[in-house]
């Protein structure tokens, strides 16, 4: 799926920064760009909900002549229509808190994590670069070998830089930073050996 702020060919761009950073270093980076972390139906249906009963007053104050059935239609059709509207990013936006935005980043991020193998490989290396596009965040997890040497306070230069590129609508260009500004840390916490091998797709995880 084509997210909205990465084209496939800014895709391919990011694919050949990660093939560069792990020819240099042991670490083996996924970088997953995602349209949403989860689909917050609940704020949906409230607000949806809400509307509908509105739709249904509304027809029973201005026109009390008509049938109730038309109260009834109002409401259906109202609240379908809230429904799949909210469900759009521009306004789906608006119903996620920043707490629940946070915990459902992290939440995919980690399923990401190990769906992807990340905490398999040989020298426990294996690095996730996660974009969120609806919940507007990002998350860098190491496997064991990166986060006792670099830890969480390693990562939080690069997620601030890259939230910030997001913002401006760059995220492509904020991938390529991020992955240049790591590639010296990365190289003196997990050097390159001569046995090593590429465990893990250098492809955008994008779903």
């Amino acid at each position: 799926m084509v997210t909205s702020l990465l084209s496939e060919a800014d895709a391919r761009t990011v694919e050949s920064a990660v093939t560069r950073v792990e020819r240099s270093t042991a670490a083996e980076v996924v970088v997953a760009v995602v349209p949403r972390s989860a689909d917050h139906w609940r704020g949906r249906v409230l607000v949806s909900l809400a509307w509908s009963v509105a739709a249904a007053f509304g027809v029973l104050e201005f026109w009390p002549e008509r049938s109730p059935a038309w109260a009834l239609g109002a409401e259906v059709a109202v609240g379908a229509v809230a429904f799949l509207a909210l469900g759009l990013p521009t306004f789906a936006r608006w119903l996620v808190s920043p707490a629940a935005a946070e915990r459902a980043a992290q939440a995919r991020a980690l399923q990401l994590f190990a769906e992807r193998g990340l905490h398999r490989t040989r020298a426990r290396t294996g690095l996730l670069v996660f974009v969120s596009e609806l919940e507007r965040r990002v998350v860098l997890l190491g496997d064991a070998s990166l986060h006792a040497q670099l830890g969480q306070a390693g990562w939080q230069k690069e997620v601030q830089q890259l939230v910030a590129r997001i913002r401006e609508g760059r995220l492509c260009q904020g991938l390529l930073e991020v992955l240049a500004d790591l590639e010296p840390s990365l190289a003196a916490a997990a050097p390159r050996q001569a046995d090593d091998e590429n465990e893990l797709p250098d492809a955008v995880v994008r779903r």
